[in-house]
């Protein structure tokens, strides 16, 4: 596909799927605010002012345990180098709008949204606030929610919640791997996910994702080059 719809409703649709799957998250995080002794308006606000997902769960985690802010903000920041990939994945596709506008859209550029967007060459403004502004409003919503519900019930909002992320996130990967390229970069960077898995704050998964592209570019270059040799005999 080409360009993506100029439409607010469009970006919604597309997204409505995924607004589904990440809502028992924000329900979940609600409640552990709460835990964590973050309070109503301090938990709110984090997703309000943070709306990072996995990076608040982390932070409020550590927040919890007595971790230091230098702890917390290291650890978020080796969770979050991922947007960075994604930014640069999408910024030849925005093409037609101005710097400031893509800086908002950074802010607003989620797991799913980058998910809906990147199938398109060139994604229209509309489209693409109907996608972020729908994960957004839902992600404050389930928020609330789940500041209310464990206010009024109790039960452990701290369990471990890495096993429902990983079905998660594959719903998001899996439909991206329709190039030879993707599949090998997916592969590769899970293969040495599984050695870098206890470095320090997480890093090992960006170092993974990192030399995985890296890699899977240059096996892809080679065979190009390989296929182009093999056309001119």
């Amino acid at each position: 596909m080409d360009t993506s719809p100029d439409s607010v409703k469009a970006g919604i649709r597309d997204i409505f799927p995924m607004l589904l799957g990440t809502a028992p998250f924000g329900l979940i995080f609600g409640s552990l605010v709460l835990e964590t002794g973050l309070g109503t308006i301090g938990g709110q606000s984090f997703s309000i002012f943070v709306f990072g997902g996995a990076s608040q769960f982390v932070a409020v985690n550590l927040y919890g345990n007595g971790a230091t802010i230098v702890i917390i903000l290291i650890a978020t920041f080796f969770i979050n180098l991922r947007h960075a990939l994604y930014g640069a994945s999408l910024a030849p596709k925005l093409e037609t709008q101005k710097s400031r506008e893509r800086l908002l859209m950074s802010f607003f550029l989620t797991d799913e949204a980058f998910a809906v967007v990147s199938r398109f060459k060139l994604v229209k403004s509309r489209y693409f606030w109907g996608a972020a502004g729908a994960m957004y409003c839902n992600w404050q919503i389930c928020t609330l929610l789940g500041i209310i519900l464990g206010s009024q019930f109790e039960f452990n909002a701290s369990l471990n919640i890495g096993f429902f992320m990983v079905p998660a996130f594959l719903a998001i990967i899996i439909p991206q791997m329709n190039k030879l390229i993707l599949i090998n970069c997916g592969m590769i960077s899970l293969f040495l996910s599984l050695f870098m898995m206890d470095f320090p704050y997480q890093s090992g998964f960006m170092i993974a994702a990192l030399l995985g592209i890296t890699i899977a570019l240059i096996f892809d270059y080679y065979i190009s080059k390989v296929t182009r040799t093999s056309g001119r005999r």
